[in-house]
């Protein structure tokens, strides 16, 4: 419970709750909390979203799959990270994506009608939860603008100035594999590594495993102008 409480302490629905209030609120709710083994399914295309699902431990990935088969990760959730509250009160509830354990995960779920006394009942909590769909819509228009770049380069090139931003450093920790980095850019993997090359051959970046470094920072910024 510690460490549950620890977690949600730190989820945007619980902002300015001390553990004490959450703890009541959890044993009032009786959430309950569910474990899966990794690439487990936890909601399919389709499924009716009824309950709002908090990452307690490890990653979830949303992700949508081709008629072709191919498994394409848009979003990658970690603890303290929510999702389902943009469905549970829309007039089409079922999920756009299947949901699946990226790793092995613990995930604590909420009722639609539990959320409902939450928000009804807690003022803080009805502005944090207006605050979570305010921060997922941004989140998601800046998705839009990802996709709206019209060529690999400029994908990769937004991509590494936004890891700037966050970082402010110019040789970047990348917390991705390559195959989680195409993915999350809408690119095919060879793709990605191919521009890769490129770009550290025309002196832009340099890159191994698990960095990239900027060497150019007006030439990266330039590229998606």
């Amino acid at each position: 419970m510690s460490n549950t409480l620890t977690v949600l302490k730190r989820c945007r629905l619980f902002t300015n709750l001390h553990e004490g209030q959450i703890a009541h609120l959890l044993n009032v709710l009786g959430a309950k909390t569910v474990n899966y083994k990794k690439d487990t399914a936890i909601a399919i295309e389709g499924d009716s979203c009824e309950r709002l699902g908090i990452v307690i431990e490890g990653k979830v990935d949303l992700q949508n799959i081709l008629p072709s088969g191919k498994v394409v990760t848009l979003i990658q959730f970690g603890p303290a990270e929510v999702f389902g509250e943009a469905l549970i009160f829309s007039k089409q509830t079922e999920y756009p994506v299947t949901i699946t354990s990226g790793t092995a995960c613990s995930i604590l779920f909420i009722d639609k009608k539990e959320v409902v006394f939450l928000l009804t009942h807690h003022p803080v909590l009805l502005e944090n939860f207006l605050g979570l769909l305010s921060d997922k819509l941004f989140f998601m228009n800046k998705k839009v603008k990802v996709l709206a770049l019209e060529t690999i380069r400029q994908k990769i090139c937004d991509f590494i100035l936004k890891e700037y931003k966050k970082q402010k450093k110019m040789k970047l920790d990348i917390p991705y594999s390559r195959k989680e980095m195409a993915e999350l850019m809408s690119l095919q993997r060879p793709s990605l590594s191919r521009e890769l090359i490129n770009m550290r051959e025309e002196g832009l970046i340099d890159f191994d495993k698990h960095t990239i470094e900027i060497l150019d920072l007006e030439g990266v910024e330039l590229e998606i102008l």
